[in-house]
């Protein structure tokens, strides 16, 4: 009589491995499809392409050497803070409150500089710790306090932003050091600071993510975090470390903010919220979680900075810039879901396969 319990244990193991299994074989699907996806990234090359040409042919000073310089520093403080945007949505997440911190970061990093004479480098890493400690701060409450990422990154977003209006009771802070200005918003060999640091993290964030073990628990994160568990990947963990790696590059977002402007503004980071994470978008990051290119945030800041200097160009009243982003945010993500068959819309159908084998092993 003690046989039959034997097997009671073994069919609810064997249903795990059985859907282990089955999700590495949908993962490894998805690895042989990468041919398509490449395609798909194709798709965003080819549109910025053609937006620069539309504006060019508009407007013969466009693709000048000068504003083409000109749009590549104007995305770069969307293209810093999208690539922390990328790793949270490839998690599944969102983080609202990356334009505060840069707002945050920036004015208490000034402040540090003007009253409290700290010299620019130290001002520049404190800057960078606290974007990060703001960042962690936000994984903690949706790891530990088990908030959804909308929530938590909602309130967080309007603390921050008080405390940057506290920090100097809402006044701008002027007199940037000259030296803090040089580090980021100067030019090495005719190219501008700004854009060697975007090339930088870029390449950094690239190697994190693609090649190295983190890169994969955040990608299979994204994908399931039931099967990342049971492949013994730390979500929490890893979610942490994403949300405090926004956080950082935000804060590096705030501090060239400074130096653009040689001043820093109690709000100078939130018009970058939207724009940042609307270039993660476009570059074809999956809002459900999973999927990601860093190459494509990228590109979708220039896209979205040949958009407004194009219009600027032309003519056009600034208030429908925010009209243009908002219908090439829809496009891009129609035709990425379009591409996938609108995967949204379909039922999954991997509980009703579960039940079959449980109750055929019982």
């Amino acid at each position: 009589m003690s046989q039959p319990t034997l097997p009671k244990n073994d069919p609810g193991k064997d249903s795990q491995n059985i859907l282990v299994k089955e999700r590495s074989e949908a993962a490894a699907g998805k690895r042989r499809t990468r041919p398509t996806l490449n395609l798909q990234a194709l798709g965003i090359y080819i549109a910025a392409v053609v937006i620069f040409l539309i504006f060019g042919l508009l407007n013969p000073n466009f693709l000048t050497s000068g504003n083409l310089r000109d749009i590549a520093v104007s995305a770069s403080v969307n293209a810093i803070i999208g690539l922390g945007i990328t790793f949270v949505i490839i998690t599944g997440g969102i983080d609202l409150s990356v334009g505060s911190i840069a707002s945050f970061v920036g004015i208490a990093t000034a402040t540090l500089m003007v009253n409290a004479g700290t010299s620019p480098l130290f001002a520049l890493f404190a800057g960078i710790a606290l974007g990060l400690v703001c960042g962690a701060i936000n994984g903690l409450l949706i790891t530990k306090l088990k908030l959804p990422p909308f929530i938590a990154t909602l309130g967080t977003m309007s603390i921050y932003q008080g405390f940057a209006y506290v920090v100097t009771d809402g006044k701008p802070v002027y007199n940037i050091p000259k030296d803090f200005v040089f580090m980021l918003n100067s030019y090495v060999g005719g190219i501008p600071v700004a854009v060697i640091l975007v090339a930088v993290l870029a390449v950094l964030c690239w190697l994190l993510l693609r090649r190295t073990v983190f890169g994969q628990n955040v990608i299979a994160t994204g994908g399931s975090e039931e099967t990342a568990w049971l492949s013994g990947v730390r979500v929490d963990r890893v979610k942490i470390a994403v949300y405090a790696l926004s956080g950082v590059l935000a804060g590096i977002g705030g501090l060239v903010i400074v130096a653009r402007i040689n001043a820093a503004q109690t709000d100078a980071g939130s018009p970058y919220l939207l724009t940042a994470i609307a270039s993660a978008v476009i570059g074809g990051a999956n809002l459900m979680g999973g999927e990601g290119r860093i190459a494509g945030t990228l590109v979708g800041a220039l896209i979205l900075g040949a958009l407004t200097n194009g219009l600027v160009l032309l003519n056009v009243p600034s208030f429908y810039e925010q009209i243009v982003t908002g219908l090439v945010v829809v496009i891009a993500v129609a035709l990425d879901q379009g591409s996938k068959g609108w995967p949204l819309f379909k039922k999954k159908s991997h509980p009703q396969k579960e039940v079959p084998q449980t109750e055929a092993t019982a």
